[in-house]
């Protein structure tokens, strides 16, 4: 088995053009597969499986709801990008797993394909998540008391294999569609791995088809990296729901 060599140059480009088909190949695997709900599931689990891949160890992605300390609950997300190393998650079941509204970075909604209505519908779940309520709390850093930190606001965005427009249209079709849902429904990235990815910030920015997802890679790397760390639980707030917590409160 013939080794890599040990100096030189690599094309990120074709290493990013590589992964981009292999991923295409899977899901288009797990579509002949699977059926119906499993069929989603499955496209699920190979987009998380990229995040495993190209995130830092500090972000973890799963399939999960998203809760606040006033008992309020998101839809249910298809991805959601959390933190891993200081938040805890709140009954972890097989089924289902529920994260604090403060833990996470990013929500992402999972589609065969992309469309006007699709977009709708992720900008919807996406406004479900930031509607929801989120606490801070102060940290210790380096042994001294640090303020509470403002939230950032959490990512959205759309993740899909194709579209039901043509290459050739779907940068002058997925603007207008990206650009009407306003306030909690705006959607930040997205990726449709045969046509292309986008961004949005003042204007939707669209990749060419064949660097769409490392476009996506990047600039998700590049916004989480500009969120910082997520704030601190305060984990009292959570605790009013229960008597013991009210009781020492009244004290």
């Amino acid at each position: 088995m013939s080794r890599p060599p040990d100096s030189g140059r690599l094309d990120l480009g074709e290493l990013f053009h590589r992964a981009q088909q292999e991923m295409l190949a899977q899901l288009a695997m797990g579509g002949l597969i699977e059926h119906g709900p499993t069929a989603g599931a499955a496209t699920e689990r190979h987009w998380i499986a990229l995040f495993e891949r190209y995130l830092p160890k500090r972000y973890r992605a799963s399939s999960a709801f998203v809760i606040d300390s006033r008992g309020n609950r998101s839809r249910q997300i298809d991805i959601a990008i959390y933190d891993h190393f200081y938040s805890p998650l709140l009954f972890p079941q097989e089924s289902a797993v529920h994260i604090p509204a403060e833990s996470v970075y990013a929500v992402f909604e999972v589609k065969p394909s992309m469309s006007r209505p699709l977009v709708r519908d992720a900008a919807a779940k996406v406004a479900s998540v930031r509607a929801l309520h989120r606490t801070s709390a102060t940290v210790i850093s380096a042994g001294k008391r640090c303020s509470a930190v403002r939230p950032n606001p959490i990512l959205g965005g759309l993740l899909a294999a194709s579209s039901v427009w043509s290459e050739a249209t779907f940068a002058a079709n997925i603007t207008p569609a990206v650009t009407e849902n306003k306030k909690h429904g705006q959607l930040d990235l997205g990726c449709c791995l045969e046509h292309g990815a986008f961004e949005y910030g003042r204007s939707v920015r669209v990749s060419l088809p064949e660097e769409s997802l490392i476009f996506f890679i990047l600039r998700l790397l590049e916004r989480l990296r500009a969120m910082g760390t997520a704030p601190a639980v305060d984990w009292t707030q959570y605790g009013r729901s229960l008597r013991s917590f009210r009781k020492h409160q009244c004290r």
